[in-house]
């Protein structure tokens, strides 16, 4: 089988072996853009122990891995590795207020494997991060994540504002944003990053990082698309028997 992962960055196409590395940022191998937000080297691409691994070799910027033929999305902080097992996948990051994605490859991989983080404990993506939901926080996730669990290949910056999303549970937006502070909080405690105080992550992107976990681990998953029909309706009625003030 080969071993030859390919990178695709606006039509421009690099083929890498297993004896050499690629790095992507504003002074690397593959040079994304001169925007001074972004690292000099952001992510290596690098062949060890029969795996590719892309490690995220900058100081505050997250970077995004989703499976081009699955809701597989794996967010990779700074500091961490990620053992490569999907046939076609896009890298994402955001620098300033540039959102920047490449397409990527392995030649050979025929069928999904398990994705896994190199992490010093040794845990397995899959291993972590999964939390018991009340209803509630579980119809919050399944709003959240409702655009890209109806496709999979959609945008991943959230595309309801704050507003909308309570709306369509019937929450007042202090509830939302009261539930949306309670569920990151929980997931944060059990070592899920960029949730809560994470140097480099903006308030905005909390939300895209809530949806990446919750799909990569399966929280939520497209089945539970059918709660927003009901929870959310039934959600609008109980809301409107509360008074204003006590909402």
């Amino acid at each position: 089988m080969s071993q030859r992962l390919y990178v695709d960055y606006c039509g421009e196409e690099h083929a890498c072996t297993p004896d050499r590395s690629m790095s992507f940022g504003r002074e690397a191998d593959l040079v994304i853009d001169t925007n001074p937000y972004l690292h000099r080297v952001l992510g290596v691409f690098a062949f060890r122990d029969g795996h590719w691994f892309l490690s995220n070799v900058g100081r505050s910027i997250v970077i995004n891995v989703a499976d081009r033929t699955g809701p597989t999305s794996v967010v990779l902080a700074p500091g961490r590795s990620l053992g490569l097992a999907m046939a076609e996948f896009a890298v994402s990051f955001v620098a300033g207020r540039t959102r920047y994605e490449f397409d990527a490859a392995l030649e050979g991989v025929r069928s999904p494997v398990e994705t896994r983080f190199e992490q010093a404990t040794g845990q397995r993506t899959l291993e972590w991060g999964m939390v018991e939901l009340n209803p509630e926080q579980h119809l919050l996730l399944v709003e959240l994540a409702s655009d890209r669990l109806a496709n999979p290949h959609a945008d991943p910056s959230p595309s309801a504002s704050k507003a909308t999303s309570a709306r369509r549970l019937g929450w007042s937006l202090s509830k939302y944003n009261r539930k949306l502070d309670h569920l990151c909080q929980k997931l944060d405690r059990v070592g899920v990053p960029g949730l809560h105080g994470a140097e480099g992550i903006q308030a905005s992107d909390r939300r895209r990082v809530l949806v990446d976990h919750a799909l990569a681990v399966g929280l939520v998953t497209a089945d539970d698309l059918a709660l927003l029909n009901t929870d959310a309706e039934q959600a609008v009625d109980a809301d409107r028997a509360v008074p204003l003030d006590q909402r």
